[in-house]
Formats: C-alpha cells, sequence, structure tokens
C-alpha cells in the first residue's frame, strides 16, 4: 500500500527536517521545497495528498502559494495546512479564504502535527471515497434514467400493437415486466449507495469534530450531508413505477385501494410484484429484505384486505 504524499514548504532547513522527525518516514513519503516559486511544477509531478506551507517566506511566501495553487482547478482539492509564527487573526482570515484547511502556530508541537495531519489526511481519502461512489451514483442514474425512456418507449409501442397481435403483444408484455423488475432493483442499489454515502460523510465529520470542533471543513461536510439527502428518490422510485405498471393494468391500484384506502404505496407496490407473478425470492431481492421479513409483510397486507386465514393472498392478487 503506498504511503500518502506530504509536500512541506519552508525556507528553513532545520523546520522541514523537524516536521519530518514529528511524522515519521515510516508512515508519510515526504518531498521538500523552499519556497512557492516550483509549487506548480512540484505539485503537478508528485500530486501529494497533503501540504504542509509556511506562511513567512523569503521569494514567494505562503500566500502567492495559496493563490497559485487553488486557482489552478487540477490542485484546488489538496488539503493545505499553513504554519506560521503571527499571531495576526488576518493572517488566518486571509489562508481559509484562500482555501486553507487548517493552521498551526509556530513553534508546533509534536502531538498536534501528528493530529491535524492525520486528521487531513483521513478527511482527504473520505472525499475522494465520496467523489468516486458519486461518479457511480451519476451513472448509474443516468443508466435508470436511460432504462426509463426506453421504457416508456417500449410501452407506447406495445399499445399500438395490442390489437394486431395478441400474442406478440403478450411477449412485449413479459418484456416490460422484466425491465420493470430491473428498474426497481437498480432503484434499490442507488438507494444503498445513498446510505453508504452519507454513512461516510456523518462519520467523517464525528471524526473531524472530535480531532478540532472548529475546523471549516465541518460546514462543507454538512453541505455534503444535504446534497445527498437531495439525491433520495424513494418517491420518485414509486411514482415511476406507478406510471410504468398502470400502463400495463390502469385500474389494478384503484381497485385495491378501494378495498382499503389506508394501503401505502409499499403494499400497492408488494401487491404489483405478485401481480406480476414474481416469486418470493425475487420480490425479497428487489425489497432488500429476508424471506421471514417478506413473510410478515404478507401476513399484515391479508388483515389490510380483510381476507380470511383460509383466502390465499397470491389467488386473491391474481383474480383482480
Amino acid at each position: 500500500m503506498d504511503l500518502p504524499k506530504i509536500l512541506i514548504i519552508d525556507d528553513r532547513e532545520f523546520d522541514r527536517i523537524l516536521y519530518k522527525e514529528y511524522l515519521g518516514q515510516i508512515n508519510y513519503e515526504f518531498t521538500e521545497l523552499e519556497d512557492g516559486e516550483l509549487v506548480l511544477e512540484q505539485v503537478s509531478k508528485e500530486m501529494p495528498d497533503l501540504i504542509l506551507l509556511d506562511w513567512q517566506m523569503p521569494r514567494v511566501g505562503g500566500l502567492d502559494t495559496l493563490k497559485n495553487l487553488k486557482k489552478n482547478k487540477a490542485f484546488s482539492n489538496i488539503p493545505i495546512i499553513i504554519i506560521t509564527g503571527l499571531q495576526d487573526e488576518s493572517v488566518l482570515e486571509e489562508a481559509f479564504d484562500y482555501g486553507s484547511i487548517d493552521f498551526l502556530n509556530k513553534p508546533v508541537s509534536k502531538v498536534e502535527l501528528t493530529a491535524r495531519v492525520l486528521n487531513a489526511i483521513k478527511l482527504q481519502e473520505a472525499n475522494k471515497t465520496l467523489l468516486s461512489q458519486k461518479r457511480e451514483l451519476l451513472d448509474l442514474n443516468q443508466i435508470i434514467n436511460t432504462q426509463k425512456e426506453e421504457l416508456e418507449k417500449s410501452l407506447a409501442l406495445k399499445s399500438q400493437l395490442l390489437d394486431s397481435n395478441e400474442v406478440e403483444h403478450q411477449k412485449n408484455i413479459n418484456e416490460v415486466k422484466r425491465k420493470l423488475m430491473t428498474l426497481e432493483m437498480d432503484s434499490t442499489k442507488v438507494s444503498n449507495h445513498l446510505r453508504t454515502v452519507k454513512s461516510l460523510v456523518e462519520d467523517a465529520y464525528a471524526e473531524l469534530r472530535a480531532e478540532n470542533a472548529e475546523s471549516v471543513v465541518l460546514r462543507k461536510l454538512r453541505q455534503l450531508e444535504r446534497t445527498v439527502d437531495s439525491l433520495a428518490m424513494e418517491d420518485q422510485s414509486w411514482n415511476e413505477f406507478k406510471d410504468v405498471f398502470e400502463s400495463l393494468d390502469s385500474d389494478f391500484f384503484n381497485k385495491l385501494t378501494h378495498r382499503n384506502p389506508k394501503l401505502t404505496s409499499l403494499d400497492l407496490k408488494h401487491c404489483a410484484y405478485i401481480k406480476m407473478n414474481l416469486d418470493n425470492y425475487e420480490v425479497a431481492n428487489i425489497l432488500n429484505v429476508e424471506l421471514k421479513s417478506l413473510q410478515m409483510t404478507r401476513y399484515r397486507l391479508k388483515k389490510k384486505l380483510n381476507l380470511t386465514q383460509e383466502e390465499n393472498l397470491r389467488e386473491f392478487i391474481l383474480t383482480i
């Protein structure tokens, strides 16, 4: 496994040696610069996971170095920790305005440096994971939307052919049902991914808050959590499913809700699965539940539909 890469930019050789000794050569891979003059060339070649940047340097100082890095989109996501001997709060404010994620005052203590660097590396790894999963979710969402468009076109064609060729139409209906099940399973995968992403964000937030409750990154993590929440698709998934299924059987849901107006969207969807002749394993896979849980759901569904113990739920659904 590759070690995290840290670029140290400081005009004092003693400080660079000290930081490497504090952090440990076995824990990180280090590169060094005496000032920010060649920073873009060095970062482009090494692509470090973290930069320790001294604020006061003779030629190209910390502020100019920070500006050069952050205006380059290829390097804008690299976390930067400012190290300064100045006590002026305006310096810190300026550093944060230009994208620094943290700062350390000189003289730097080993405990503080180790903790801040470890926290920044973990946060960077979490961000990379989130970005990767976000791209996967967007790709998956595009696939689902494409399948939806194909499904709608297919349904329109099948409707036109219904009167002319009943046998061929039935084959097409079976294909629609298969695609509908695929759409449901893909939607379930999206929901599971979203829950995983949200859990990672919450873990990163808790770890960062424990390390540094004043970190400006906490607010960004909350923004990211709200973004993940906005991607939730449960209601949209039900509406898409309902529209597609009603194109096959327009009165099915109306008949069920007439029998019990309090049936939930999950109850109606479960009845639709039975109507589609899906077996218990297929339904459990779509709903992401165990067979035992599926049996309990059907038991409650029978009670909601006022079926007697002798009446069979599947037989009742197929007669609707």
